[in-house]
């Protein structure tokens, strides 16, 4: 697990079904009583470990391979990253929409985590003895910062596991209360973000959200590129903000964001950290 060390990655998709809970009906689609949790896991194919888990929250109308570059490079940093595709509010098997199970995207964050590091313990054929229980962090994009933010913040939502949180491009002060809790957080804004104004968010951001704390301001950036492909000019500086975040948080390396700062100024032109 030492820190600079570069794993190849291996993806396992499975399949969690939680049938303590329901699925909404949706236009033709008539609901279920169960919900069925679609995972992908990236994982360090070398062996090793236990390594810290990061689970990872998408956004609306998408999966989690649209984030499978982003999510496979901190895989390939010494960490298990797992990622569950949302009902409905990625489109499967109906929708997509934010109308309906809003609530029920928290508990299906807690139910996969428990699920994951279930298989981790079980002795699991891949991911047996993978994960470290107790350094799990929750990352997510736009409404998957939504989740990740009411998992590690939010009073009857949080988890308490989670040691870390990592939201991009949320404006975190419309998300109604927030319980600091001395949980760090990274908050990446991008400052042309379509749907999240960049002054009200870090406004609020400053003013608010305690530390421990880092601000990553994207400058020229949208709302999705910086986090989903590889050729926009911001995509490398974030995973590289995101991966000393947590090498700091969960492997006991504070000097890593020192490092981010550096990388950080030596690219003034596309971000600033706060």
């Amino acid at each position: 697990m030492t820190v600079g060390v570069t794993h190849p990655v291996g993806v396992l998709a499975t399949t969690f079904v939680d049938g303590s809970r329901p699925t909404a009906a949706f236009g033709a689609y008539p609901g279920s009583p169960e919900r069925q949790l679609p995972t992908t896991i990236w994982y360090p194919s070398d062996g090793g470990g236990p390594y810290p888990l990061v689970m990872f929250a998408h956004g609306f109308a998408v999966t989690p391979a649209s984030y499978g570059a982003l999510l496979s490079r901190i895989a390939a940093a010494g960490y298990v990253v797992a990622a569950p595709t949302y009902p409905l509010l990625s489109g499967q098997p109906a929708g997509p929409t934010e109308a309906l199970d809003w609530d029920q995207l928290y508990a299906d964050t807690w139910f996969v985590t428990t699920q994951v590091v279930g298989l981790s313990q079980s002795g699991d054929a891949t991911l047996g003895g993978m994960i470290d229980p107790n350094r799990i962090a929750v990352a997510g994009h736009s409404d998957g910062a939504v989740i990740a933010y009411g998992d590690g913040y939010q009073p009857y939502r949080l988890d308490v596991r989670v040691r870390a949180v990592v939201a991009f491009a949320a404006d975190l002060g419309t998300l109604g209360r927030y319980q600091a809790n001395g949980r760090p957080i990274l908050h990446v804004l991008s400052d042309h973000d379509e749907y999240n104004p960049y002054g009200q968010a870090i406004g609020w951001d400053r003013s608010v959200l305690q530390q421990p704390k880092a601000l990553l301001s994207l400058w020229n950036a949208s709302h999705g590129p910086p986090f989903m492909d590889p050729a926009d000019p911001h995509f490398d500086l974030v995973t590289r903000v995101t991966i000393d975040f947590l090498d700091s948080e969960l492997k006991g390396h504070p000097e890593t964001m020192y490092f981010a700062a550096l990388d950080v100024a030596e690219h003034a032109n596309l971000a600033a950290l706060d």
